[in-house]
């Protein structure tokens, strides 16, 4: 937690960040959009780093009170055993950034601190649980629509949410448009985890975990994006409110 001059105290939100290297060096990198939407709900945002040797996953854990793990590049196809497919120049996402994400997710299923997962980091959760990814939505899942791109086109299209399911609570609608800029998803459900909004085309653009398996919500869609709309600033509200409700739950 963090005090403020008002000694008022706000969650930590770590943030997960791509990893991009340029000039013979790792860049870190976030959209501010991100910090913006953390603030904005009242908690204090933190960009994360792979520790390396000068220290440790549950180091990281355990100084941050909620986590956020942000869109990005495709994920490595030899990490879900998918198929080799056309990449339009771009590199898949940095073998630190995967690992790091991974590390730092399992390490938060063994707490009750919150994780929203955005865009890639749905995907990453979906692969985390053993679930596979269509490498390409146009191209593999019939009568799709339109998704977007990856640096490309923003898509507007509707899902239907599950009212009986945390991001049915969350949002408390049924049916809400959503950006979409993605040309991946998930294709087959991991272990453990509940699908809780589709678009049209049955593509599943939701997921929290069943049995109570940590606590987190991940969408496909970009809500930092659409700071404007009260259900998707309702999303980091829930990160936040959350860390607040677990640091009055373990106070002593």
């Amino acid at each position: 937690m963090s005090t403020n001059k008002n000694n008022i105290s706000k969650p930590v939100v770590g943030i997960a960040p791509c990893y991009f290297p340029r000039e013979n060096r790792l860049w870190l990198m976030a959209k501010e959009a991100y910090s913006n939407c953390v603030w904005e709900a009242g908690g204090v945002p933190v960009i994360l780093t792979y520790p390396n040797s000068r220290g440790t996953v549950a180091e990281a854990t355990k100084a941050i009170d909620a986590l956020l793990m942000i869109g990005g590049p495709d994920l490595p196809v030899d990490y879900y055993g998918g198929s080799t497919y056309d990449l339009n120049g771009e590199q898949p996402m940095h073998t630190n950034r995967v690992e790091f994400d991974r590390q730092i997710f399992q390490s938060f299923l063994g707490t009750d601190k919150p994780i929203l997962g955005i865009c890639a980091g749905l995907q990453h959760i979906n692969v985390i649980f053993g679930g596979t990814l269509y490498e390409d939505i146009p191209s593999q899942l019939p009568g799709h629509i339109d998704h977007g791109a990856y640096k490309g086109n923003v898509a507007i299209h509707p899902v239907e949410v599950d009212g009986n399911s945390l991001l049915g609570d969350i949002i408390d609608v049924r049916d809400i448009p959503v950006n979409s800029t993605h040309h991946q998803g998930i294709r087959k459900l991991g272990e453990n985890l509940k699908p809780t909004a589709w678009s049209s085309d049955g593509l599943i653009e939701a997921v929290e975990p069943v049995n109570g398996e940590g606590k987190f919500v991940a969408v496909q869609w970009h809500p930092e994006l659409m700071l404007y709309d009260e259900d998707q600033i309702n999303l980091f509200k829930w990160l936040v409110q959350e860390s607040l409700s677990r640091s009055q739950r373990t106070s002593p």
